[in-house]
């Protein structure tokens, strides 16, 4: 055992650790905060301003919102009062929930532990209080699991702001690598009411079906799939479209595009994605599996994506019409475990639209703006038991409903932003560096070549 005097020399040894360990923890403490910050887009730089603020002035807040429990002396203290020479009788103390702050696009969300007498009831309560005291929108408060209260304040409403795609800048220029997404890679399709994120998995997920009239933000939701899908070189995307919209900034960089407006050549497209799943069950039998789930540039993931696709389900020659059916129905219902994922776009997917059997495989469901509460309930059959609805006038563009894989319900959704110049500047960026599949028709100028000819 050592002496007192044996301590100093063993103390004085570890110093140098010790305080390269505080001097760690504090730069850690500053820098990473301060690193945050600076990487942060100009909302979120904002919300977190908000929040250090919130943070601060917390204490005076939550004792006008009545968010604080009084502390009585304990009988301990009350006895070693009177023995003192100044016999002072200790005094209650308030105590306030200690929070934390996780700020984000759209404002910032705060935790708590729970007090006794301060709990849900009184948080919901002080919802006015905090909202003017925080100088928000709006508040949400939820309780996740016992003992731990979640505050949503939001700095501005989710459906109201447009927030730009990931992939680029609100210039067009590309922020990721062609080629460094993978089929598994999360895309993010907008924000919901709350703000939370609405995401999709091409490789984990499910067929789905995009819905709304024209201007209500379809080609926008289906080019921002489109757009993470190109930039994957596992995934090769199949676009049929008779009216050129959709298909038209990736005609150079997708596998296979149909522009006729005849069923015969779609029909073609769908033909030779039967014979592709016809080839690739032998892959079942050489991995011992019933479904394809790893995707590589040799064994891609398939993209279809059918637009417009009521021109082909009600062409005059019922024959024609009849087999595009047949075959559409034959790939959504055989082809997800073969790796091909489906999506079909229009206007109003309807029941002379699409048949019951097709229909029962688009498990991803996005309905922008649509005329009637018929048009909106093809899409979701239970939508007059929602709280929520696509038949709205007032909708703006971008808005719609989403149900897909991750949310509970069917909630209203705000599309992130991604316009078409933008896509043909992804598709301009994934030329330089992959090459082009095929020549665009003529002439061979992208819309930002022509602008920038127009601008010379």
């Amino acid at each position: 055992m050592l002496n007192p005097p044996d301590f100093v020399p063993v103390i004085t040894g570890y110093l140098p650790a010790i305080g390269f360990a505080a001097g760690s923890i504090a730069v850690t403490a500053t820098v990473l905060p301060a690193t945050r910050y600076i990487r942060a887009d100009k909302d979120v730089r904002r919300s977190i301003r908000r929040a250090y603020v919130i943070r601060r002035g917390w204490a005076s807040l939550a004792t006008m919102s009545g968010l604080t429990v009084t502390k009585e002396p304990s009988q301990l203290s009350m006895a070693a009062s009177q023995l003192g020479e100044k016999q002072q009788q200790p005094k209650a103390r308030k105590i306030y929930p200690a929070i934390k702050t996780r700020p984000d696009r759209f404002g910032f969300t705060v935790t708590a532990r729970t007090l006794p007498k301060v709990g849900l009831t009184q948080w919901q309560a002080a919802e006015e209080d905090l909202r003017n005291g925080w100088r928000v929108e709006r508040v949400k408060i939820t309780q996740p699991k016992p003992g731990l209260v979640a505050v949503r304040a939001f700095m501005r409403e989710p459906l109201e702001a447009v927030v730009h795609s990931g992939l680029v800048d609100q210039t067009g220029k590309l922020h990721v690598k062609p080629g460094s997404l993978r089929a598994n890679s999360e895309i993010l399709l907008g924000h919901t009411e709350d703000g939370e994120p609405v995401t999709i998995n091409l490789a984990t997920g499910s067929h789905g079906a995009i819905q709304g009239v024209t201007r209500s933000g379809k080609s926008n939701t289906a080019n921002t799939i489109f757009a993470h899908a190109a930039l994957m070189p596992d995934v090769r995307m199949v676009i049929v479209d008779p009216n050129l919209g959709s298909v038209a900034p990736w005609w150079r960089t997708a596998h296979t595009v149909s522009a006729s407006s005849s069923p015969e050549e779609a029909c073609t497209v769908l033909e030779e994605l039967r014979a592709e799943m016809e080839r690739r069950q032998g892959i079942f039998w050489a991995a011992r599996t019933d479904k394809l789930v790893d995707f590589t540039p040799e064994m891609p993931l398939i993209l279809l994506a059918v637009d417009e696709v009521s021109n082909f389900t009600n062409w005059p020659d019922r024959k024609l019409a009849d087999r595009f059916r047949m075959l559409l129905q034959a790939v959504t219902s055989q082809g997800h475990k073969f790796g091909i994922r489906v999506w079909l776009l229009g206007q109003k997917l309807e029941a002379n639209v699409l048949n019951t059997a097709t229909r029962t495989n688009l498990t991803s469901r996005i309905c922008h703006r649509v005329d009637t509460v018929e048009d909106y309930l093809h899409m979701f059959p239970d939508g007059r038991h929602l709280e929520v609805t696509a038949a709205e006038r007032s909708m703006p563009e971008g808005v719609g409903i989403a149900s897909v894989p991750g949310l509970v319900t069917p909630s209203r959704m705000r599309s992130v932003y991604l316009p078409a110049e933008h896509c043909w500047a992804i598709a301009d960026a994934i030329v330089e560096v992959s090459g082009e599949v095929r020549p665009l028709p003529a002439p061979k100028l992208t819309l930002a070549k022509e602008a920038a000819l127009r601008a010379a």
